[in-house]
């Protein structure tokens, strides 16, 4: 793991910050020839930021520095090459060569967190970051960067500039806490973080763009909404670059019905069921949508308030189960 501090400012990154990009890579250049040690500890300091790595690369190689490069900055640097050379489409990510991959999660998060910061530097600074952030999120399952890439996304859509690709990598964690990320931009007082909010979260019910629509109401209604399912929630992989309004989660009626969680890739109930809840289940399916509704949220509500009469009412033929469901209690 490697240790940087946001907060500790490079020379190079004061360099570029002060003078715009154009100065730092002939700056680099002189010192390098007037004082390669002075430098190359510049460009090898831990606080170094992406950024000031992605701008130098081309300098880096006329002065074939590379082999001086501590294994951060050199893990770095192949990686951007290997983004910025490769032929496959964004969403083939996890089949780009990559003999070094176990290696480099720290090298990642690096490239992301302090990259970040010039995110819109130019359209291969930002594609290099793009597949950083789904290298983090699929293939790392790094859940930790999830507020990074969202403050990316939102920042982006107030620009005007695209957030598929972006968008993407933060729903493939397959984890429903990122909804809840996205939730709290409807709090937000700037009128772009809801609506984009809105729009990411449209498949939840009472989500939307609509007059006169009470934010804070829809935000309670997503929190009542995640509380009741998000354990029973199927990633469906559906995205921005499909459909202009991707269903990024499902909600698997059956296992709400028999209130057990469920696999976030296949829908599956995670533990084997009995013979008679598998019979119950078969059941359930034979139903139409708004009945099995009703007796999942239902099921939900009872199992809540009272597991005892919870599981009375489980062991009633699914005919009466409808009827106390309808009536809206058990004694």
């Amino acid at each position: 793991m490697y240790i940087y501090d946001l907060n500790i400012i490079n020379l190079l990154d004061k360099r570029m910050d002060d003078s715009g990009i154009d100065s730092i890579r002939p700056f680099f250049h002189q010192l390098t020839k007037a004082n390669e040690k002075e430098a190359l500890n510049l460009i090898n300091d831990e606080n170094l930021h992406f950024a000031s790595l992605f701008l130098l690369k081309p300098e880096i190689e006329e002065l074939k520095l590379f082999q001086k490069l501590n294994i951060r900055n050199r893990i770095a640097l192949r990686i951007t090459s290997e983004i910025l050379l490769s032929k496959e489409n964004i969403s083939a990510v996890e089949d780009l060569s990559c003999d070094y991959i176990q290696a480099v999660h720290s090298t990642l998060k690096w490239m992301l967190e302090t990259g970040c910061i010039n995110d819109g530097l130019n359209d291969q600074y930002d594609e290099v970051l793009d597949i950083t952030a789904i290298y983090l999120t699929k293939v790392y399952r790094d859940k930790t960067v999830l507020p990074i890439i969202a403050e990316m996304i939102f920042r982006r859509y107030k620009q005007g500039l695209l957030i598929h690709h972006l968008a993407w990598a933060f729903f493939e964690s397959r984890d429903p806490i990122s909804l809840s990320i996205i939730s709290e931009r409807l709090l937000s007082k700037e009128l772009k973080d809801i609506e984009l909010a809105q729009k990411l979260l449209s498949f939840v019910p009472d989500i939307g763009i609509r007059d006169k629509a009470d934010i804070k109401e829809q935000y309670l209604s997503f929190l009542d909404w995640f509380g009741k399912n998000n354990l029973f929630l199927r990633f469906t992989e559906e995205c921005f670059q499909q459909t202009n309004n991707p269903v990024i989660y499902r909600v698997v009626l059956e296992g709400k019905y028999l209130c057990e969680p469920i696999s976030i890739d296949t829908g599956k109930i995670l533990r084997t069921l009995s013979s008679k809840e598998c019979k119950l289940i078969d059941e359930f399916k034979r139903l139409d949508k708004n009945t099995q509704i009703l007796l999942s949220e239902f099921s939900v509500m009872l199992h809540h308030n009272n597991i005892y009469k919870w599981q009375h009412w489980l062991k009633c033929p699914i005919e009466e189960q409808i009827k106390f469901a309808r009536i809206g209690g058990i004694r």
